[in-house]
């Protein structure tokens, strides 16, 4: 099924991450979709009641009518670092098919962008007029074991990161420059930067030298991704290093910035070309194809227009009559 891609509202975005204090006592949070953003509802307190009697009771809790869908946020056990969270997907059965589909399609977008990690530990409930309680939603919690798929190893990623960082939405964050990093690209004449993604998400100066030979041998590492400028007799190359063994996020994570970075050196009138290179021992190779090329000029050839002739007449067809056969009088007196 298609994503819908709709972002998240900042009021239900920091009610979230508020939830995720130790003292908090939220239980659930139930959000709708508004014109094309996931707002919030509701965000319910009760710090005594068990898992299957907050279930049972949210038909009741939830201010919402019997043909309106929601996205109920439950609240599970808590860890040291943060909450575990569950995903319900409440579709009412008079509820429009069209109404339907389009929460169907939101629901990994809105977990992406509140932070997968904190729905990792238990698998989303659908549920509908007949199955919403508290057994139905224990019942279909269990889990076959197999393989970690990417998403599966993403979310296993994002439970280790803070909780902030986990609650911003990768397609909303806005990649800003560096003092240093911007003053190194203008001040760049004949060189390397090399420019890293920060905590916050911001694009900071990792180190800026003169060194534009050996550019594997130049760098400050080789184990995470990063954003190399080098520039050369008025040549520039943007190389966008990205290794295999990278952690997926982060690779997602400099794969989304590579296009605001290219336009910020842009900006500094810097006219780089973009390379994207995965292993280290190609670094040097990619760069001098894009600094070392030479332009050579293609030798004009004009172009001839012969006039076209028409033939004067037909094509010779043959012979259209048949001509009858003559007998030789010196072959047949010589075969009796």
């Amino acid at each position: 099924m298609a994503r819908a891609h709709l972002p998240v509202d900042v009021e239900l975005a920091q009610c979230f991450l508020q939830a995720q204090a130790q003292d908090s006592k939220v239980a659930w949070i139930a959000c709708t979709i508004k014109g094309e953003a996931v707002c919030l509802v509701k965000a319910h307190e009760d710090a005594e009641s068990e898992l299957t009697a907050v279930v049972d009771s949210l038909k009741a809790s939830v201010p919402l009518s019997d043909e309106q869908p929601a996205f109920v946020l439950i609240a599970r056990e808590r860890t040291p670092t943060a909450r575990r969270w569950q995903l319900l997907n409440w579709a009412p059965d008079c509820a429009p098919p069209r109404l339907k589909m389009l929460y169907s399609s939101t629901r990994e977008d809105l977990k992406q962008s509140l932070g997968a990690g904190f729905f990792a530990s238990h698998k989303d409930f659908s549920a509908f007029d007949s199955d919403l309680s508290g057994a139905a939603l224990i019942a279909a919690e269990t889990k076959q074991e197999g393989p970690l798929t990417d998403a599966e190893r993403l979310e296993n990623e994002e439970r280790t990161r803070p909780a902030f960082s986990r609650c911003a939405g990768m397609a909303s964050v806005p990649f800003e420059l560096s003092a240093e990093a911007s003053s190194a690209l203008e001040g760049l004449s004949t060189g390397l930067v090399e420019v890293v993604l920060g905590e916050n998400e911001t694009l900071e100066l990792a180190q800026s030298t003169e060194e534009t030979a050996r550019i594997r041998d130049a760098l400050s590492a080789l184990d995470a991704p990063r954003f190399v400028v080098v520039k050369r007799n008025e040549k520039a190359a943007l190389v966008f290093y990205c290794p295999d063994s990278a952690p997926i996020k982060q690779k997602m994570t400099y794969s989304t910035a590579k296009q605001t970075f290219s336009g910020l050196v842009a900006e500094k009138g810097i006219k780089a070309t973009l390379v994207d290179c995965r292993d280290a021992s190609e670094l040097d190779s990619s760069v001098a194809g894009v600094l070392d090329e030479t332009v050579v000029a293609k030798a004009h050839v004009p172009l001839v227009h012969k006039p076209s002739t028409k033939p004067s007449r037909p094509g010779r067809r043959g012979s259209s009559r048949v001509k009858k056969f003559v007998s030789d009088s010196s072959v047949v007196e010589a075969i009796n």
